[in-house]
């Protein structure tokens, strides 16, 4: 049975001994070859829109059980859904929420979840030259956004 009453860091700590982790020039070295694999920024989506990793896609975390294996959200990311046996690779701000999140994914099945060590701020910092924006919703944007999830 797991502890109850942990808190967020507890928690966290907890999800680190089963989590891996990847540094930049390791996710670097992966997007550079031609293995199949899936980058996704589980910020929210304001906080994607100022930056964030080429190639990327952001699911939220507090919608990622509902969107990772729904064939509709994939479609219009314009990507296939991914295998339980593909990689994915998980980001944040600083890496507590994609550890969190990653956690979760393994639960689901999905057998290879990375996590970037210390997450945008650390990729941020590596590659100042290799981080996108989403200019039009920054301007404002389509009126709508949805985040989907099931609840």
């Amino acid at each position: 049975m797991r502890p109850t009453n942990l808190t967020v860091d507890m928690m966290v700590d907890q999800a680190n001994e089963v989590v891996k982790k990847v540094t930049p020039a390791e996710l670097m070295q992966i997007m550079e070859t031609e293995e199949i694999f899936n980058v996704i920024d589980v910020r929210q989506s304001n906080e994607y829109y100022y930056g964030f990793i080429p190639g990327s896609v952001n699911i939220p975390r507090g919608s990622i059980e509902f969107n990772i294996a729904t064939e509709s959200f994939w479609e219009t990311e314009g990507l296939y859904m991914p295998e339980k046996k593909e990689t994915l690779i998980l980001y944040c701000k600083k890496g507590k929420r994609s550890t969190l999140t990653a956690e979760t994914l393994m639960s689901m099945g999905y057998e290879k979840v990375l996590v970037l060590e210390g997450g945008w701020k650390n990729w941020e910092l590596t590659y100042p030259d290799y981080c996108d924006k989403n200019l039009e919703m920054l301007a404002g944007g389509p009126a709508e956004h949805d985040d989907g999830g099931g609840c």
